[in-house]
């Protein structure tokens, strides 16, 4: 009996470690790793160089899958969908030219995400929107040229962040000042940056960098505080430390207003004003649409429009070195012109924006045309008695007639005779009927 349970206990072994092994994709190898609460976790290492696709039997528990030195090229939107618990991504050392912006689609989970050793020179920094939990991303050696603006918006949880050995030349000073706000609401957060073996161009572009690594005590950490410059010319081989840029200063903006409400058919300026060094540059974008009020015929049309977009038309002055101004005017409003516009200024020093919000006020005509807007009446106004134009319709009363009678308002004044006397009987008796012979 005692043998028998054995030769149980074994073939059902054998058979876990069969269907085990059998769910582990050709080409790669699978281990497990105890846990205290004696479930596993489940590795998956894909390391062979005919590879060319990422697997698509990928077991759905795994917590860990590393893709290293193969010839894996692309990496297709869900490529990794059905690994909900995944962890750790290694992409490292591949051939990875190409990532889609959905790549990491259900990847709720992941904290570390690995791309060292490929062949990106773009980044889809959006897809990190799938990856609420990222803390770490390794892009180093790649051929990346630029970090955009942009990328301010999916790199807010990450605390470790290896750039190093690409072809990066500037570092949006958007992204170093949130990571700053970041640490100052967090002091016991941190972030680490790897830069070290770009060509940097120190210029205001680089101006917050360049004060972070002078600082002697700072939550943001270079992994390489020794970082040099390669341009502009005067400033090639010089270390972060030692430069000096004084007159860098961010844009700031004042605008005239922040919310204006018109009527519609109206004509509207919009003006703001923006302040740094080196002279900022401006721009308007409609960004958003406002609540739709009594607009049932034209909902659609105004639903339709697609933003944001960018304004074409505005008019813009230099009055000085640092200071720029610039209007914008709208003809004719309808409801489509309703919403926030924002005025973006922008130099090497950085980017600010100010928001105006524009309000639509009238109504639409009931029996005309759905495209025919009406504004309402203007208030009515009283003037002073001394003021006012006399009514074309007066009702006239007793004493105000016989006051027009006696003071000759309302017949003509009488005509003083000037005729001689003769001339004057000849008329008479013309009047009386008689002619008169010659």
């Amino acid at each position: 009996m005692y043998m028998l349970l054995c030769v149980y206990l074994l073939f059902g072994l054998a058979f876990a470690v069969h269907t085990q092994n059998a769910t582990c994709p050709s080409l790669c190898s699978c281990a497990f790793h105890g846990r205290s609460n004696g479930k596993g976790l489940r590795t998956v290492l894909c390391k062979n160089p005919s590879l060319t696709a990422i697997p698509a039997n990928l077991p759905s528990d795994i917590v860990k899958f590393r893709l290293e030195r193969t010839a894996v090229s692309r990496v297709f939107r869900g490529a990794f969908s059905t690994l909900p618990d995944l962890v750790y991504l290694w992409l490292t050392y591949n051939s990875i030219t190409i990532l889609h912006p959905r790549s990491f689609t259900n990847l709720t989970s992941l904290h570390e995400l690995r791309l060292d050793g490929n062949l990106l020179s773009t980044f889809p920094w959006e897809a990190l929107r799938d990856t609420p939990r990222l803390r770490t991303l390794g892009l180093h050696n790649n051929r990346l040229s630029r970090v955009p603006p942009q990328a301010v918006h999916y790199l807010g949880n990450i605390t470790y962040l290896d750039l190093s050995s690409n072809r990066l030349s500037t570092l949006p000073n958007e992204l170093t000042s949130l990571w700053q706000l970041t640490t100052q609401s967090e002091p016991q957060r941190s972030v680490v940056l790897g830069l070290q073996d770009n060509p940097w161009l120190c210029d205001c572009r680089l101006s917050v960098l360049l004060d972070i690594s002078k600082a002697p005590e700072s939550s943001l950490v270079l992994l390489d505080r020794f970082l040099t410059c390669i341009g502009p010319p005067d400033l090639a081989g010089v270390p972060f430390q030692s430069v000096d840029l004084p007159r860098c200063r961010r844009p700031s903006i004042l605008t005239s207003a922040t919310k204006v409400t018109t009527l519609l058919g109206s004509n509207v300026l919009l003006r703001c004003d923006a302040r740094g060094y080196p002279t900022p540059a401006l721009i308007w974008i409609k960004s958003a649409r406002t609540n739709l009020y009594n607009t049932a015929c034209c909902r659609q049309s105004v639903e339709n429009e697609k933003l944001p977009r960018k304004l074409p038309s505005f008019i813009q002055e230099s009055p000085r070195k640092g200071l720029r101004w610039s209007v914008i005017s709208l003809n004719g409003i309808t409801y489509k012109d309703a919403g926030e516009y924002r005025c973006r200024a922008q130099n090497m020093a950085g980017t600010s924006e100010a928001i105006i919000s524009l309000n639509v006020v009238g109504f639409i005509s009931g029996n005309s045309d759905p495209k025919e807007t009406v504004a309402p009446k203007p208030p009515l106004i009283k003037l002073p008695h001394s003021e006012r134009k006399p009514s074309h319709r007066l009702k006239m009363t007793p004493n105000l007639f016989l006051k027009n009678v006696t003071e000759g308002f309302l017949s003509p004044p009488k005509r003083i005779m000037t005729t001689p006397k003769a001339s004057r009987d000849k008329m008479k008796r013309d009047r009386t009927g008689k002619l008169s012979l010659p």
